[in-house]
């Protein structure tokens, strides 16, 4: 669970099931606010949904303008009004919980915690098979009793292959993350807008994905995987979890196109007899891939995919 705090939702709420379904949101439409060093002008996506128990949750992604570092990713979980979390866990126990950390050698540095313009927010520094990374959690929010509020926030950093990141570079990358309405942070001097697409990446046979799987204590699962394309097939293999315990495959197959977009349909069978169903968009342009998806397993719980 990536989510910060195991079954931790108290409180009920009524009403008709909306549904559940990521859509993909501009920066300027998401509530969160990341200007980590040499991110700017880069890359940036950010998903949002609410799932059946009206839990909503902002996925952002964010790249370099070229190479493959640095990178981040932050997760947002929302609860509804009369709702809050009553746990969250201890940050170190999160690094294990996102995809990218999977079957890596870590080494934990510095653990801390300091103030941003949201409020305390506690980091660990590590290395992840050499590559300097920090993961952040912080939970904000009305809090009742023993309760941690009814925001969590959990993200992580990777600068690239070298030593740890400092504990002062630590503490100044989690000063620059904030929320528009409950703690909005400025922009560094001279910092660009975003790219649209990830620069400078060819369209592969093999697209890495990134799976966010809603489980059913209200926090996501992150998962590594990839669709496997062949030529002058209107169908590809999709792969997930496969070294994570949550052994997935099934079929990517066309729908339709608009424009540069295509889009396809998916659906996975799980060895544990779970099945997924949902929606993907690719676009291609200038040998740059930009994927979005989203869909639903068969207990009704969200996932979105992003690259």
């Amino acid at each position: 669970m990536l989510a910060l705090a195991g079954p931790a939702i108290v409180g009920a709420c009524t009403g008709a099931d909306i549904g559940a379904e990521y859509i993909e949101v501009s920066e300027a439409e998401s509530e969160l606010l990341f200007y980590g060093p040499g991110l700017a002008g880069g890359y940036r996506q950010f998903l949002t949904g609410q799932d059946q128990h009206y839990v909503r949750r902002t996925i952002a992604t964010y790249g370099p303008q070229r190479g493959e570092f640095p990178f981040a990713r932050i997760y947002l979980s929302e609860t509804p009004p009369q709702r809050h979390f009553t746990r969250a866990l201890p940050v170190e126990k999160t690094i294990e919980q996102w995809g990218w950390f999977k079957n890596k050698t870590i080494e934990i540095g510095a653990s801390d915690a300091t103030a941003n313009a949201i409020g305390r927010i506690e980091f660990v520094t590590m290395t992840a098979d050499g590559v300097a990374c920090m993961v952040w959690l912080q939970t904000f929010g009305p809090r009742e009793g023993t309760g941690v509020g009814t925001r969590l926030l959990n993200g992580y950093y990777c600068k690239g292959e070298g030593p740890m990141i400092a504990t002062a570079e630590a503490e100044a990358i989690v000063k620059v993350v904030g929320h528009r309405r409950y703690g909005a942070v400025e922009p560094p001097a001279g910092w660009s807008a975003a790219a649209t697409a990830p620069a400078d990446r060819a369209v592969p046979a093999s697209l890495p994905i990134q799976v966010m799987w809603s489980n059913e204590s209200f926090g996501v699962d992150s998962f590594d995987g990839e669709i496997v394309f062949s030529d002058g097939q209107e169908t590809a293999m999709m792969r997930i979890g496969a070294n994570a315990g949550h052994d997935c495959e099934g079929v990517v197959s066309y729908d339709s196109k608009d424009r540069d977009k295509v889009n396809m349909l998916w659906h996975l069978t799980c060895a544990d007899g779970v099945t997924a169903k949902g929606k993907l968009t690719i676009s291609m342009a200038d040998n740059a891939v930009h994927l979005v998806g989203q869909g639903e397993d068969s207990r009704g719980q969200i996932i979105a995919i992003t690259e």
